[in-house]
């Protein structure tokens, strides 16, 4: 039903501490083309490919909590599920339906436990909608080859969050790529407007590739907060069920 994140479980500690407020920002990404994919990489990021994108604006940094609730207090998205045991979370052998602790819901840190119906909502109310996977990964390149947002070296606790901090970092905590966003590599896995395909490299449009027609999953992108280096890679494609919600997968919105 879920593909299996494939992730290490590392139980649940956290530390808290305060952070300043993350404001509603976006980025003007410029029209260009890119190669999209990795062709040494996994199947599903095979063959590299030309692709052409128009200009678009996109959130400089993920959703948070904060924003999110906004939009609930206006009676337009309904709560994420922190709450109601509908938030899944893999336990080292299955997923299984869990009660968010507090350190995932302040205010400043990304939103998570938002199906991918409840992060459509929230950029409708903003006047925007979810990226493309092709706008995604475009922005997260930033005009360069690099194997993560911050260029080719691994990751570190200076450059993203690392998996022993078993929850993610607040919004904005480590460097922007080279345009300006905000952790397009780790803290949360981010919802995609796109249908997962294997096989959509292979036959996908070269000018604004809009994904699939139809399918059961929808991408998520960028790696999350238990992710290893091969995940973290801006050419990692993973998928997820629309209506399930899971710890460690936000979004941010485009127009």
């Amino acid at each position: 039903m879920i593909k299996r994140l494939r992730w290490i479980f590392f139980g649940l500690f956290f530390h808290i501490v305060t952070f300043p407020s993350v404001c509603a920002q976006s980025v003007t990404v410029p029209a260009g083309e890119f190669q999209m994919g990795d062709g040494s990489g996994e199947q599903d990021e095979r063959p590299l490919h030309a692709v052409r994108i128009s200009s678009f604006r996109i959130n400089k940094f993920e959703v948070t909590a904060a924003q999110y609730d906004s939009c609930v207090r206006a009676g337009v998205c309904s709560p994420a599920h922190y709450d109601d045991g509908k938030c899944l979370i893999w336990n080292g052998t299955r997923f299984q339906n869990v009660t968010v602790p507090q350190a995932f819901r302040r205010p400043d840190y990304p939103v998570v436990c938002v199906t991918w119906h409840q992060a459509r909502a929230y950029c409708r109310w903003k006047k925007m909608k979810l990226p493309s996977e092709a706008q995604w990964e475009y922005a997260a390149r930033a005009g360069t080859r690099n194997v993560y947002s911050w260029g080719d070296s691994g990751p570190s606790p200076q450059r993203c969050v690392m998996p022993e901090k078993r929850c993610p970092d607040e919004a904005g905590s480590h460097a922007p790529n080279g345009w300006g966003l905000f952790d397009m590599t780790g803290n949360v896995w981010e919802w995609t407007n796109d249908y997962y395909d294997q096989q959509y490299y292979s036959f996908s449009d070269s000018q604004d590739p809009p994904g699939p027609d139809v399918g059961l999953y929808r991408v998520i992108r960028g790696g999350g907060w238990y992710s290893g280096p091969a995940q973290l890679r801006i050419a990692n494609r993973h998928w997820f069920s629309p209506d399930y919600a899971e710890a460690s997968i936000g979004f941010r919105c485009v127009e």
